[in-house]
């Protein structure tokens, strides 16, 4: 008895945060590990329908197409101040959000998730949220999972740059950024901002002594230290601005120089890549022939080139020649590889001095 009353509870606990069909209900028991049937679910939630009376609660069954059953808890302090609109809203950020935060902050989510019900349970809220937990989905192509220490790191800078104190960066791993072969740790580091790119969180600033703009990927800071001194960051995001504008991508640039590109793409690549943001100076010109050049104005560097690899033939360096013979080396190097005996090896020639 003492096991069913022990289910019962939880399978009620699990219904205070968000409407359920049996089919959920069933996923939700396998998935915190309580050896249960579907029969029995459906004769549990039968028996919280009939049997549990909570002040201010009340257990509601819908039938909707199919006979297919759906249960909800309305709650009598419910308000209609959140619209279906901004029930939406919730689960695309959610289920749109780097699985890692998600499995990470799942408490806090739930917790988020169940105010929301609260509020709209006399809503038609389970027609909403039973078809986004279904119907909206991320592929999580291309994120970076993260471990403890790198959720604790996001948490100690959030908390650096919400009270604008300096970093002391000792270690960094691996060249994911291109950093200036000229920067050694350790630095003292002015965090700014939190900047989500291609999969991965970093973090970006200035490195105090010469205000340079320097962005690192989570993964890459190995040893660091918070400090308490302050500074003032008003002074300094102008510059980060400026720094991070000339840049394509979050890469740093060969060189301190800003460079008129143009690049050639094919009509249906074209209607592709002019369609989506990749550089704040983007704009797209129509060819005679159908197809598109592409100008920007940014600096040269590896992210870049990289991007412009992906679209194979179907995209054309134009100008400037510096990043046209870039390319064209790079490609060389690419298919030695292939005919001759040279090996895959580490070759990072967009990396400043």
């Amino acid at each position: 008895m003492a096991d069913k009353a022990s289910r019962l509870l939880r399978i009620y606990s699990r219904l205070r945060r968000s409407p359920v069909t049996i089919e959920i209900i069933k996923d939700w028991a396998m998935r915190s590990s309580i050896d249960v049937s579907e029969r029995q679910l459906y004769r549990d939630l039968k028996e919280i329908e009939a049997s549990i009376n909570l002040e201010g609660e009340k257990v509601i069954v819908f039938e909707g197409e199919k006979n297919r059953k759906t249960w909800k808890i309305e709650f009598q302090d419910s308000k209609d101040a959140i619209s279906l609109f901004d029930i939406n809203t919730f689960y695309l950020l959610k289920n749109f959000a780097p699985l890692t935060l998600v499995h990470a902050r799942e408490n806090a989510l739930l917790k988020f998730e169940s105010l929301l019900y609260r509020q709209m349970s006399h809503s038609p809220y389970e027609k909403n949220s039973l078809a986004n937990l279904e119907g909206i989905k991320s592929s999580h192509f291309y994120e970076t999972p993260y471990q403890n220490m790198q959720h604790q790191l996001l948490e100690d800078c959030i908390w650096a740059i919400q009270n604008q104190r300096k970093f002391i960066l000792n270690q960094i791993a691996f060249d994911h950024t291109s950093l200036g072969a000229a920067i050694k740790f350790p630095i003292l580091f002015l965090p700014l901002r939190i900047l989500y790119h291609r999969g991965c969180i970093h973090l970006c600033g200035l490195e105090e002594a010469t205000k340079k703009l320097m962005i690192l990927a989570l993964e890459q800071i190995i040893q660091y230290e918070t400090t308490n001194d302050m500074f003032d960051a008003s002074l300094f995001i102008e510059n980060m601005e400026v720094q991070l504008g000339n840049r394509f991508g979050v890469t740093e640039n060969m060189e301190n120089r800003v460079y008129a590109i143009q690049i050639e793409f094919s009509k249906l690549t074209g209607d592709f890549v002019k369609n989506h943001f990749w550089h704040h100076s983007q704009q797209f010109d129509e060819l005679e022939n159908g197809n598109w050049i592409m100008n920007l104005h940014c600096g040269i560097n590896r992210e870049l080139v990289g991007w412009i690899f992906q679209w194979m033939s179907n995209a054309k360096v134009h100008q400037p020649l510096v990043l046209k013979e870039l390319v064209e080396n790079r490609l060389r190097d690419t298919l030695q590889l292939y005919t001759g005996e040279k090996g895959v090896y580490s070759n990072n020639v967009f990396r400043p001095a």
